[in-house]
């Protein structure tokens, strides 16, 4: 069982492994750490950079590189009538006929801010899951996340040298990707398991871990 010091990237011997306790001490840099987390976020030594999964891709040039998955999913066949039909019904039915008679209503269009609200969540989700990408890229040490369709979306600008570590993590039933260090930046909502799993081990073959 190879196992990575996240603090100096070394190896740690099997001797100072303890799997009874969840225990792992690095002797280089006196670091006792739970042995389940190195592990969570070490990669896959099955993992090949180059073997790529369907919606990624993988480009390098010199010291700079960027990896890109695709949102496209299957679940935009259920999405796509189910957002037409929402926000048809509720959107039409408070603010059309408004608009139809050209006389406002306060009360009426208040009641509607939440469906207005559901409606364009409901056509941002369903926008990513047709056209929208997640990318990652490093250029000499200066990372960036970026997370929508086309170039709408979120940007999240980060020193790469800061990373020590990448995880895939569940919350509130939603499963994404974490890059630790000295700020955590959480990223990956939407991907299917296989191009989350490539991202992720990816990113961690990147930081040799």
């Amino acid at each position: 069982m190879e196992v990575i010091c996240l603090k100096c990237k070394r190896h740690i011997a099997d001797e100072h492994i303890n799997v009874a306790k969840d225990t792992a001490y690095c002797t280089a840099c006196g670091e006792l750490t739970s042995l389940s987390s190195l592990m969570s976020s070490s990669t896959d030594p099955k993992f090949d950079l180059y073997e790529l999964v369907k919606g990624t891709n993988y480009k390098q040039e010199g010291f700079s590189w960027k990896l890109e998955a695709s949102h496209r999913s299957w679940s935009a066949l259920f999405l796509i009538p189910f957002t037409a039909v929402w926000a048809g019904i509720s959107l039409s039915g408070i603010y059309g006929s408004q608009i139809e008679s050209g006389e406002f209503d306060l009360q009426a269009s208040l009641f509607g801010v939440p469906f207005l609200i559901g409606s364009i969540v409901l056509i941002s989700i369903t926008l990513m899951s047709i056209m929208g990408k997640t990318v990652i890229s490093n250029e000499n040490g200066k990372g960036l996340i970026f997370m929508g369709i086309g170039s709408i979306g979120w940007y999240r600008r980060f020193d790469w040298n800061s990373i020590s570590s990448v995880v895939e993590k569940q919350s509130y039933q939603y499963e994404h990707i974490s890059l630790e260090g000295k700020k955590r930046i959480n990223f990956g909502w939407g991907l299917g398991d296989k191009k989350r799993y490539y991202l992720a081990n990816a990113l961690r073959s990147k930081l040799k871990i």
